[in-house]
């Protein structure tokens, strides 16, 4: 998500030819370097801490990104984002009146405390989904009910037509645990998670690392190749660099891009950039005034300069964002173009504002992250162009994302990926207030969007739904209640000694993929 898929509807990666690039490093990036070994211990460094591994509850991708580990899920996308492909379920098949799906499960598949994955496991983990408590209440919200005939057959019935059904169902939230949890709270449950997915939970130190180790009696056999996986938490982007450089990890999850170049010349690393479905953007909280006066977040989108902020903090390792669906979808729209840089107009339309004179407000970053300083400071400069005083505050990473969900900021960078390879989950959770996180964390909210996102969602034909999906996005560029500023591919730096790392566009990492030479 905040992060980042049906047979009908799959997009294509328009954007891999031109964001994807390696660096220089012995093996490739997901290449083959010899046959694969099986064991090893990975070590992943990452600025952020996962908020939840109960599946229903995270809108994270520190969160999601294990979720996808520990939990198996009816399909997954595919890994080059073209389609969703089997994983608890081989087949699915939607009735000829179109108001129901039926999905077979196979036989094999067991949780790993050895119990065998039902339909009755099924219905009761999207039922937790559907709670009006989970940020994804939406993506359920059409399932009316549900029958299990037998232990390996689900059918959902919908309100109406629903093209991305078989998408939705590879969404991280809708990840398939026990039923009941196993005789367990939801509470005790998360604090030991039973999935059935390539990788089963160890242990996790609060503020410090988080362990997963191979599940033996993963269905798909041969797999996974690595003994486990840890997650450690480390806020600041220099010792997460440092700590790559001296062995103590051999993936650094989101290096600073100050960084690549050294990365790219030091033997024994290497750098890759996959094509991903990510947008940055930044972010501002229309419930505080003016924050809440569309000429003011238009005047503040016209005095920042992306271009310099490309080149000068980005490295040019990004595009400048136009629509708020990146380009890795069939549904965005390249009609809305990047708004340039322009002080005069910037300041004309802050003078039909609540405040013509300027105001003060408040950015708030997270604390260790080199490039979110160097943006902030550049956009600091270039608000007092107009008359905006901008203060920057900084918070660890855990603390920044409790303050956006609280409303307590003005303005913060922020980051989102689809997590189905079609667009209804991410024209939802960046366009509707309903959308899980109140639109981005700005309380935003259009009766219009939600119902243009309906209407798109019950549609078979993919050019009539890009036209709602259309209008949303000039919605959201009309209203600015955030900046879409850059798409942004998954950028990761790591050892020469991990080979098959090739996470997908959707964000998913797939690790059972992943192996370790000695």
């Amino acid at each position: 998500m905040t992060r980042r898929k049906t047979l009908i509807s799959a997009f294509a990666i328009v954007a891999a030819a031109s964001m994807a690039a390696c660096s220089s490093g012995s093996g490739g990036s997901g290449g083959a370097a010899g046959k694969p070994q099986s064991g090893g211990d990975l070590v992943m460094a990452r600025a952020d801490e996962a908020t939840s591994l109960l599946p229903s509850v995270p809108t994270d991708n520190s969160a999601i990104w294990i979720i996808e580990e520990i939990y198996s899920t009816l399909v997954v996308p595919a890994q080059d984002g073209s389609g969703v492909q089997p994983s608890l379920a081989t087949k699915w098949k939607q009735s000829a009146d179109k108001l129901s799906w039926t999905f077979q499960l196979r036989k094999d598949a067991k949780f790993t405390d050895g119990r065998p994955v039902t339909s009755a496991d099924v219905k009761f983990s999207i039922e937790q989904v559907q709670k009006k408590s989970s940020p994804f209440a939406f993506i359920d919200a059409v399932i009316t009910k549900m029958d299990t005939p037998d232990a390996h057959t689900i059918v959902f019935h919908t309100a109406k037509p629903w093209a991305p059904l078989p998408a939705d169902m590879a969404l991280f939230a809708n990840s398939i645990v026990p039923k009941d949890y196993g005789g367990k709270s939801a509470q005790e449950f998360a604090k030991h998670p039973i999935g059935s997915g390539p990788f089963k939970f160890d242990s996790w130190t609060k503020g410090s690392r988080l362990k997963i180790v191979k599940n033996t009696d993963y269905w798909q056999k041969g797999t996974p190749k690595l003994d486990s996986v840890t997650f450690n938490v480390v806020p600041d982007s220099n010792t997460r660099a440092t700590q790559l450089s001296s062995g103590q990890i051999q993936i650094n999850e989101y290096p600073s891009n100050s960084s690549i170049k050294t990365v790219s010349k030091t033997p024994g690393l290497k750098f890759s950039s996959f094509p991903s479905s990510e947008v940055d953007y930044l972010g501002m909280n229309g419930s505080r005034k003016p924050l809440n006066d569309v000429n003011v977040r238009k005047a503040i989108r016209l005095a920042i300069d992306k271009e310099g902020i490309l080149k000068s903090v980005y490295y040019d390792r990004a595009k400048l964002a136009g629509p708020y669906l990146s380009p890795t979808t069939w549904a965005h729209n390249d009609a809305i173009k990047p708004t340039k840089f322009d002080l005069k107009a910037a300041k004309a339309a802050l003078a039909k504002s609540s405040v013509p004179s300027g105001f003060t407000t408040t950015i708030t970053i997270s604390s260790g992250d080199q490039d979110a300083s160097a943006e902030a400071q550049l956009i600091q400069s270039a608000l007092a162009k107009i008359g905006i005083k901008l203060k920057i505050k900084s918070l660890d990473p855990s603390a920044l994302y409790s303050a956006k969900g609280a409303g307590n900021y003005d303005m913060a960078f922020g980051l989102y990926t689809t997590d189905i390879v079609d667009p209804d989950e991410i024209a939802r959770f960046g366009g509707t207030f309903s959308g899980g996180v109140h639109t981005l964390y700005t309380w935003f909210n259009s009766p219009t969007m939600n119902k243009l996102a309906d209407k798109a969602s019950s549609g078979s034909d993919q050019a009539s739904r890009k036209k709602d999906y259309d209008q949303m996005q000039q919605i959201i560029d009309d209203n600015v209640p955030y900046i879409p500023l850059f798409y942004v591919p998954g950028n990761y730096s790591y050892s020469s000694k991990v080979h098959g790392f090739k996470p997908g566009a959707t964000g998913n990492y797939f690790l059972e993929k992943v192996w370790l030479s000695k």
